[in-house]
């Protein structure tokens, strides 16, 4: 890996609404090789927040937009399989923060202890009433 990115240049990607912008950010992608740009799980948590409640994106078009960018072949993304999981648990109605820290802890054999009652049904989580 040659960088990493911040949720700015994956939220032009996905949102196009600074074109400027957007190709400077699809010429940089683009001067990179596979699995050359990392990007971390907290910049996947901030694009989802960003999109859902400041550009009023449905939870589904940002899902999908998700999908779209794990087949970009120069980003490497951190916990992929953990990424993939929770993108099919927020389809399903979690929240895609809770579904990836879930995720993530079961990627190292251990429950994610939680007071969110919504949580219960998360094989991922234990439910402390």
């Amino acid at each position: 890996m040659k960088i990493a990115l911040d949720t700015n240049i994956l939220i032009r990607i996905i949102a196009l609404d600074d074109e400027p912008r957007v190709k400077k950010a699809i010429a940089l992608i683009e001067s990179y090789g596979p699995r050359e740009i990392f990007v971390c799980h907290g910049v996947l948590i901030e694009t989802h927040f960003v999109l859902t409640k400041k550009y009023g994106l449905s939870k589904e078009s940002v899902l999908n937009s998700f999908e779209e960018l794990l087949k970009v072949p120069q980003f490497c993304f951190e916990y992929e399989t953990s990424v993939r999981l929770a993108i099919s648990k927020c389809a399903r109605g979690f929240s895609f923060n809770d579904a990836l820290f879930g995720e993530i802890g079961a990627s190292r054999n251990l429950k994610t202890y939680t007071f969110d009652k919504g949580l219960k049904e998360n094989k991922n989580f234990e439910w402390i009433h």
